[in-house]
């Protein structure tokens, strides 16, 4: 369009020319105006269309100018936008660190309290570890010297005891009923004391002296009714009463030693009398 526009222009623009060039013919002078106004009619209502479109084109451009703009304007807003979220990332990744950072510190603390915590009670354990391996030492010791002293106690009884024995099986009963009593009254908890108690009263009996011994042998069979020497003494204790013509005392107690003690060889020796 734009260049039809500039082709009628030079159009009208020769003809002009031509025309003042032969102004001089008169004839063809009026044909020559006739046809410069149609040439300057045609070319007026060309260059108004040309303007049209001058102007229809120039309000395209101004409106892409105008859209170009509004683009421009919010690509800038997009891109303070942008930027307002990138400080606020980054503000944000700044606090993050910050408190992963006091986290760290306060984490490396507890540990390090932890490990001196631990530190501590190793070094505890380890003197539980030494005095408990003291106390076992010192209880070892004192087990050896208390298994001596009970191995030197139980040679000191059994020698008091044989000393005893000795002077019953010599027939001297003062000394050993006194020496009976004195292992006794010295050595309550060694089970020899059971038998002492039995050897007292056959001391009493071989002496003669029946109601001691009487007793003797009750109390014996009290303290033990089911001793090494229960059987024995329900046997003396019969034939003592015996002696002193006691035979319903002697037949009950005799009874009772072939009920408590049917297969012994003091059973067998009364059953045949």
């Amino acid at each position: 369009m734009v260049h039809r526009c500039s082709g009628w222009a030079a159009v009208v623009s020769g003809a002009v020319t031509r025309t003042n060039d032969t102004h001089n013919d008169g004839g063809a002078m009026n044909a020559r105006h006739l046809v410069l106004l149609t040439l300057f009619g045609t070319a007026a209502a060309l260059s108004t269309g040309c303007t049209n479109y001058a102007l229809l084109r120039t309000a395209e451009i101004r409106s892409v100018e105008t859209h170009v703009d509004s683009v421009k304007t919010e690509m800038t807003s997009l891109q303070e936008q942008l930027l307002k979220e990138q400080k606020a990332h980054n503000e944000l990744l700044r606090l993050i660190r910050a408190d992963q950072q006091v986290k760290f510190a306060e984490l490396s603390t507890k540990v390090s309290s932890l490990e001196g915590s631990v530190s501590e009670s190793q070094q505890r354990l380890t003197m539980i570890d030494q005095k408990t391996d003291e106390f076992k030492s010192k209880l070892e010791e004192k087990s050896r010297q208390d298994s001596s002293s009970a191995k030197q106690q139980d040679i000191e009884q059994n020698r008091l005891f044989q000393l005893a024995y000795q002077d019953f099986t010599a027939k001297r009963y003062d000394l050993a009923v006194g020496g009976f009593r004195d292992f006794r009254v010295q050595y309550p908890q060694s089970p020899l004391v059971e038998e002492a108690g039995y050897w007292i009263a056959e001391c009493l009996s071989a002496q003669g002296r029946d109601p001691e011994a009487d007793e003797a042998y009750k109390n014996y069979l009290r303290e033990y009714p089911q001793g090494k020497k229960t059987c024995a003494a329900l046997l003396r204790m019969g034939e003592l009463y015996d002696r002193n013509k006691k035979t319903k005392s002697r037949d009950l107690v005799w009874k009772k030693l072939v009920e408590q003690c049917p297969q012994s060889e003091e059973a067998k020796q009364v059953q045949g009398r």
